[in-house]
């Protein structure tokens, strides 16, 4: 753990070299990262966060403050602790949470690699049906939340990941979901928020690896398709018989495109 402006922040760091800076989605901390790691050749520093909320990074939004410059300043901080510009790596919200990072300071990134990233207000250019969907999912699941419904994170879970997906969870991963649930709330309103368009996007002139799981939802693949359009140096690829957990479940496959990427730009 590092102190970023007063604030604690999630830092599990090893080995030495170039460094690769990790970003989970929600629901998520360091851990999630792991299967992925243990399969990149040991010629990287790996360093990994938690957003807002989760792990040992400090909450600072609230209900009424939930910009996405929240989650920018912790991993700002966190790149200021690293000390060279990275290569950043983010999943799911995390996703987002990079390219939003990139947007603020492209100086301090050398490259972004993205899984199934979901920037929302996208949906919202051409793709209206998608995003009222959506939106209307994620304020069923905060009232649900808020009424205190166990497994309100299932609504979550399973709309990425298609249905039985939280059922075939792991209890202590379950679990982990049903308490983060408030910070999860807030993740959609962030997410929602955060407003870049893709005239913005087309500015972002670095190596960007966009990933998505064939078995994708379709928000998921229309956001997909808005920022291949909009990015100028984007490679894409597809992982086949994956889902939005690609990151877990298509670990080696991962690890071999994140692998072949970095060959290319490091």
């Amino acid at each position: 753990m590092i102190e970023v402006l007063g604030r604690s922040v999630d830092c599990v760091e090893s080995g030495e070299g170039p460094p690769l800076v990790f970003l989970p989605g929600s629901y998520s901390t360091p851990a999630a990262w792991r299967p992925v790691q243990r399969l990149l050749a040991p010629r990287w520093r790996m360093v990994a966060t938690s957003l807002a909320g989760y792990g040992a990074s400090a909450e600072t939004r609230s209900r009424q403050d939930f910009g996405i410059q929240h989650e920018v300043g912790l991993v700002r901080g966190l790149l200021r602790h690293v000390g060279e510009p990275v290569h950043l790596v983010g999943h799911s919200f995390g996703a987002t949470v990079a390219l939003a990072t990139a947007l603020a300071g492209r100086d301090a990134v050398a490259s972004l690699t993205l899984f199934e990233a979901n920037p929302l207000a996208l949906l919202g250019q051409g793709h209206a049906r998608l995003y009222d969907d959506t939106l209307r999912m994620s304020l069923d699941f905060e009232a649900a939340v808020d009424a205190g419904e166990i497994d309100a994170p299932r609504r979550i879970i399973d709309f990425w990941g298609g249905e039985g997906v939280f059922a075939a969870m792991p209890e202590a991963v379950k679990a982990y979901c049903r308490a983060t649930a408030a910070t999860n709330v807030l993740d959609w309103r962030t997410d929602f928020a955060f407003t870049a368009s893709a005239n913005e996007y087309s500015q972002l002139d670095l190596p960007i690896l966009l990933v998505r799981g064939a078995l994708a939802n379709p928000a998921m693949v229309a956001i997909t398709g808005e920022l291949a359009a909009a990015l100028p140096q984007v490679r894409t690829a597809v992982v086949e018989g994956a889902g939005h957990f690609l990151i877990t479940s298509h670990a080696a496959d991962c690890a071999q495109l994140l692998s072949s990427f970095l060959a290319e730009v490091a």
